[in-house]
């Protein structure tokens, strides 16, 4: 098993845990750059599409983690 896939298989499992790293890094990894933070709120581009992750204290909250691997495993297929 890969790192990445370790790491999908964790936050699938438990994705009331996610650390923001590991969702920064696995957008980062999908091509998105992030364009600007303000506030708590990290926006990340790719292309035309937007995503904004709010962060309090280095925690995303679960719904977050479960759009973040929509995309990842809808670029995967």
């Amino acid at each position: 098993m890969t790192r990445r896939s370790k790491l999908l298989a964790r936050l699938k499992n438990n994705p009331t845990e996610a650390d923001f790293r590991q969702i920064e890094n696995l957008l980062l990894e999908e091509g998105f750059r992030l364009d600007r933070v303000a506030g708590s709120h990290h926006i990340f581009k790719r292309g035309g599409v937007t995503f904004v992750i709010p962060v309090h204290n280095r925690k995303v909250k679960a719904i977050y983690v479960k759009r973040v691997l929509e995309i990842v495993e809808g670029n995967t297929k």
